[in-house]
């Protein structure tokens, strides 16, 4: 070929490249001028907007319904004594879960018919969603632990929000239980967020205390109704210094005793912080017994023991628990 043939050549393909853009442009306002077009667009926007303001109607009654019976059963579980209130408390967590389900329900399903009703075929989409679900399910395999985990904890009810629960080392109150973590709230206000997977032994404490009885055995029977008395104003001071360590105390009581009388007091002390029960409270009796020269019986002293009045026992006749079944 010769060399001005292969110029021409060049030259009309670069004339033809550089008349593509206009060309497009006049495709476009050609397609937009064309009335059945037009009206097919129109026809769809409206589709779709019709499609966008029902998901959003939806989804804002949903939410108004959810959060009203969260509020209300809120409200029970705040005035309810147990067992109802932990029954009050799992409710909450579990519509609080269905509703970020819901949630993601809602948008997706309103995306997915906008998408057909404009004439998007939704197969493929789906059909790599599900491939690519497979492949991050098998590479993700603490993620799916920790699911699978969340489920059956929430299905079980092993805890709920509200909580005060000791999960290994860690003690807080629960602050949320999601299907793959559950943050926790330690005293130190700080937030913890455990994997549901990762969480074995959970230690759930049914009340926000730990029930004590502080003796204090005398030998001399005429001081017991005085160091009773003067025990319960020991306490109520103790509690107004300590208000969220003492939770509650009292009142002081005398019980006979062949070796002489013996003052009790029950005490509840906030959950891991027993001390207030196991030592300030029987270090503060020694020094009152010691200030007003009271003797304690020969070989003994001042103790703390857990008080089992307040023991749960079975029944199983009724087949329930019952609290307090000693006292």
């Amino acid at each position: 070929m010769a060399a001005e043939d292969v110029v021409a050549d060049v030259s009309e393909e670069a004339a033809n490249t550089a008349t593509d853009p206009a060309e497009t442009l006049g495709l476009l306002w050609a397609k937009f001028t064309d009335p059945e077009f037009l009206g097919q667009l129109v026809a769809d926007l409206v589709t779709v907007l019709f499609v966008l303001i029902l998901t959003t109607v939806v989804y804002m009654l949903v939410m108004m319904l959810f959060r009203r019976a969260i509020v209300r059963m809120d409200k029970d579980a705040s005035e309810a004594v147990q067992p109802q209130r932990r029954r009050s408390q799992r409710i909450v967590t579990v519509l609080a879960l269905v509703r970020s389900i819901a949630k993601w329900v809602i948008f997706i399903t309103g995306g997915v018919w906008a998408l057909d009703s404009v004439g998007i075929n939704i197969g493929p989409l789906l059909a790599g969603a599900g491939v690519l679900g497979l492949a991050i399910g098998f590479g993700a395999q603490n993620l799916v632990r920790d699911l699978v985990s969340g489920f059956f904890l929430l299905l079980e009810g092993q805890y709920a929000v509200g909580d005060y629960v000791q999960v290994g080392p860690l003690f807080g109150m629960v602050e949320s239980i999601g299907m793959r973590v559950t943050v926790l709230l330690d005293l130190d206000n700080q937030r913890h967020y455990l994997p549901n997977g990762g969480i074995s032994t959970v230690t759930v404490y049914e009340e926000p205390f730990v029930n004590h009885i502080i003796e204090t055995p005398i030998a001399d029977g005429a001081n017991a109704d005085k160091l009773a008395a003067m025990i319960d104003q020991l306490a109520a001071e103790l509690q107004e210094q300590y208000p969220h360590y003492l939770v509650y105390h009292g009142p002081a009581f005398v019980v006979p005793s062949d070796d002489g009388p013996l003052v009790r007091i029950s005490a509840a002390g906030f959950p891991t912080q027993d001390w207030i029960v196991t030592e300030e409270l029987p270090m503060s009796i020694r020094e009152l017994l010691r200030r007003e020269s009271i003797v304690l019986q020969e070989g003994r002293d001042v103790r703390t023991y857990m008080d089992l009045s307040r023991m749960p026992i079975y029944n199983i006749d009724t087949e329930e628990v019952r609290i307090g079944a000693g006292e």
